[in-house]
């Protein structure tokens, strides 16, 4: 049953980074800067560039740039597919930790 479970877990957020972006980009109702994300989750710019390319190639991120006093301001938002997805993948780490302890 677990087994079944776990072979359900989308692989996009069963990862320390990804994991993290989502769950701040979810509980968050404006947009999250890069810089925000660099220093909540203690990440350097290549590794969280790269995690966060992979969540927009899914369509569970989106990235918005523009110039702020003339230097770049990259902000990041969960879409409405990747809140569906993102839920879905916490609905099943519940039932993987309930039938563990049950």
């Amino acid at each position: 049953m677990i087994a079944d479970l776990t072979k359900k877990l989308d692989k996009i957020f069963h990862e320390r980074a990804r994991l993290g972006v989502m769950s701040i980009l979810v509980a968050s109702e404006k947009d999250v800067s890069f810089s925000k994300l660099i220093q909540d989750l203690e990440l350097t710019r290549g590794n969280l560039s790269v995690h966060i390319k992979i969540l927009e190639d899914n369509g569970y991120a989106k990235s918005k740039k523009e110039f702020v006093n003339r230097k770049p301001h990259t902000t990041f938002r969960v879409t409405k597919a990747g809140r569906k997805a993102f839920d879905e993948y916490l609905k099943l780490l519940e039932q993987i930790v309930k039938n563990v302890n049950g």
